[in-house]
């Protein structure tokens, strides 16, 4: 076999050689070809981005198209050119990762001072260019900013942020992007076309799914299979079959099995999948891309967003409600971080698996689909019947059902708080169930405005014990996200703290917070309430804590946004008094809001100067059993009410 012969990688093959091939970075090429057409060409560039997205190639194309003087067309390098592009004298690839050294640059450094051999530039391309040490970057400034004018440099990177600021400010940045699955289709079947490989769409799809947005990585796939299968056609199983993936059958049964927590045999089936050499990373990556498409599906009804699944696939997971798949998810991209880091990671799947059976998320107080909401209207009707009734009973009649005596003792004692409950009606019940119908459909906002003015005597003027510059619970409420004004006053407080502002000095709690909040599983029971809670809390970062309020934050939006809408539910205020030893506002922020917060915090320094922090409402007042019952017990009785001392 002459080397003539020999057989040259498919990622080889098809490497652009003129701007018009280069496919997935439009953005790019219109730039680069308006700079060659305008005459603007500059000293300095960076092209950085993921791996295997033409970075280089683009990088030869705009040094051969430039250097090229053969060709009337200035866009489009000479034949004998793109030929001889590797043996061109003026344009030079270095490789960072092999000359990492200051040595390497000063030579370099010496180089450039060459005129072109034939050429109208001396281009230089340095590939990987974060490899470089501190010193190297140092060595490089000074030619970096003032280089003489034949000389341009082309740098490539992975990892810009590695590149100091020094030399991010002396070049133009062009930031490369994953390529887009359908052009990553397209190209595939066009270059299959040309080679003669035949082969289903269904199996060139997930061809390029595993190439995770890498035209190399998918080219070089792509090459693997077709050799693989020979002449025969190239089928999805085949695909499978190679690079060791489960179909989504045998990911689905997984899934259900975890969810009817049936250890055994979940463990032996997936014992079975890794004897066939499925891969364990591959397979996490599966549930995970599953468990999105569940989510997307049940939080959206539509199929339009769904990307591995059929709406009958989607229908066969018995997964029981979406806070299980959240929890799932959690676990497995834990998991995924320590088997890439493990010795054992058969063992490791083995307990990520156990810990999916041995969660079990349950389902939420409220559940519109079992209790619609013509249901809540009916109890509200009946519970405001009977509290108006209540209400309207002969004075002697109340003093006979309730002790005075017994609730007077209660202030000082509130062990004995059970004597306030109200045999026929039991107000806290009525208060929980407004509570959940305000979180779970905001359509019955004004039911549950009625109920509070049913517990409320008529003679009883709230406002009249309210500070008119408090922020009411419900007006935040059962909102996904909290307002930019709620965020800059958290954000105010954290400063005057910082500051030791008057008023402020002991107010910052965030340091016993983060070890109460750490301390989560042992403070909250096994109850129902409190691993719903426990489901809402979980894998959240504390910002800033104050008296009465938390600052949560999480990269995952929407646990940020499950938070802030049960933020007021009757058990997460319950489940965050046992763990923070009172009763606070439960705030969580996405990472953009941050730093949306930090814009505005820079744009309006004077406003903040002069801004005023409202204050939040006393929630001990309306969650404290004892507290509340005794103003209820004061409203109802008025001044033949008497506290014992």
């Amino acid at each position: 076999m002459s080397l003539s012969d020999k057989y040259l990688a498919l990622y080889r093959q098809y490497r652009p050689q003129k701007f018009d091939e280069i496919k997935g970075q439009e953005h790019i090429v219109k730039t680069l070809k308006n700079i060659i057409l305008n005459h603007k060409i500059g000293h300095a560039y960076l092209f950085c981005g993921p791996h295997g997205n033409g970075k280089t190639s683009t990088a030869k194309v705009f040094a051969n198209t430039i250097n090229c003087m053969h060709n009337d067309e200035i866009l489009i390098p000479c034949q004998e050119c793109i030929v001889n592009i590797d043996r061109n004298l003026d344009i030079i690839e270095i490789d960072a990762a092999s000359n990492t050294g200051i040595d390497d640059i000063r030579e370099l450094r010496e180089k450039v001072k060459h005129m072109p051999t034939n050429s109208k530039y001396k281009i230089y391309i340095i590939d990987e260019v974060h490899m470089l040490s501190k010193g190297a970057f140092n060595a490089l400034l000074k030619t970096l900013e003032e280089p003489p004018e034949h000389i341009i440099f082309i740098l490539a990177t992975t990892d810009p942020q590695k590149i100091p600021l020094t030399i991010l400010s002396r070049v133009q940045r062009f930031n490369f992007k994953k390529m887009e699955l359908n052009v990553l289709i397209s190209e595939i079947k066009n270059i299959f076309d040309k080679e003669n490989i035949v082969a289903d769409l269904d199996a060139i799809e997930l061809i390029c799914k595993l190439g995770n947005g890498s035209f190399r990585d998918t080219l070089s796939l792509a090459d693997q299979i077709s050799i693989y299968c020979a002449n025969e056609k190239i089928t999805k199983a085949a695909v499978e079959d190679l690079f060791a993936i489960s179909n989504s059958d045998n990911v689905i049964q997984l899934i259900n099995l975890a969810a009817t927590n049936n250890l055994e045999e979940l463990l032996t089936f997936a014992n079975s999948l890794l004897e066939q050499g499925i891969d364990i990373s591959r397979l996490l990556n599966q549930i995970v891309d599953i468990l999105k498409d569940f989510i997307l599906y049940k939080k959206t009804n539509s199929m339009r967003l769904v990307e591995e699944l059929s709406e009958d696939k989607i229908n066969e997971i018995k997964i029981s409600n979406i806070s299980r798949a959240y929890e799932f998810l959690d676990i497995i991209l834990v998991s995924l971080k320590e088997i890439k880091y493990s010795d054992f990671p058969k063992q490791t799947f083995e307990l990520c698996l156990m810990k999916m059976v041995k969660s079990e998320s349950q389902q939420s107080n409220i559940n519109l689909d079992k209790k619609p909401i013509d249901y809540f209207r009916e109890e509200l009707k009946k519970t405001t019947e009977k509290i108006i009734k209540k209400t309207s009973l002969e004075q002697e009649e109340l003093n006979s059902k309730f002790n005075l005596s017994s609730i007077a003792n209660t202030y000082n004692d509130k062990k004995n708080y059970d004597d306030l409950k109200i045999e026929e009606v039991n107000v806290d019940d009525i208060l929980e169930k407004t509570a959940e119908i305000l979180l779970s459909d905001t359509t019955i906002e004004l039911e549950n405005a009625q109920i509070n003015d049913a517990i409320v005597s008529d003679n009883y003027d709230v406002d009249n014990f309210e500070n008119k510059n408090i922020v009411k619970n419900n007006e935040i409420m059962g909102a996904d996200r909290i307002s930019l004004d709620q965020i800059i006053d958290c954000l105010l407080i954290k400063q005057y703290c910082k500051m030791k502002k008057p008023g402020y000095e002991n107010a910052n709690l965030t340091y016993n917070d983060t070890i109460e909040y750490s301390l989560i599983d042992s403070k909250l029971s096994n109850s129902d309430d409190d691993k719903q809670a426990k489901d809402i809390l979980s894998n959240f970062k504390i910002i800033f804590s104050s008296n009465d309020f938390i600052l949560f934050n999480s990269s995952l939006d929407d646990k940020v946004f499950d938070l802030n809408r049960h933020a007021y539910h009757d058990n997460l205020i319950k489940a965050s008094y046992k763990i923070f030893n009172r009763y606070v506002h439960l705030f969580a922020i996405t990472e953009k809001q941050i730093e949306e917060a930090k814009n505005y915090w820079v744009n309006n320094k004077e406003e903040l100067k002069r801004r005023e922090v409202k204050e939040l409402e006393d929630l001990s007042k309306r969650y404290d059993e004892t507290s509340s019952n005794i103003d209820w017990a004061m409203e109802t009785f008025g001044e033949k009410f008497k506290i014992k001392k």
